[in-house]
């Protein structure tokens, strides 16, 4: 199974995955292709984003975007 997104309504991007009867399965929903993208890239087995991931591993810890 993989994850990917689709444009599910005009400003809205959905996570999910299409089980083998072709049903489709929501997992988050996002307000653009960017952070659908990395969500599904991390739900593939690609990790956290690197800037995030260094943004929580630096300084004291807090995060600051």
């Amino acid at each position: 199974m993989s994850y990917v997104y689709i444009q599910s309504e005009p400003r809205l991007w959905t996570v999910g995955f299409y089980d083998p009867a072709g049903n489709w399965h929501a997992e988050s929903d996002h307000g653009d292709t960017g952070s659908a993208s990395e969500r599904v890239h991390y739900l593939n087995g690609g990790g956290v984003n690197s800037s995030l991931d260094e943004a929580l591993n630096s300084g004291d810890g807090t995060y600051r975007p």
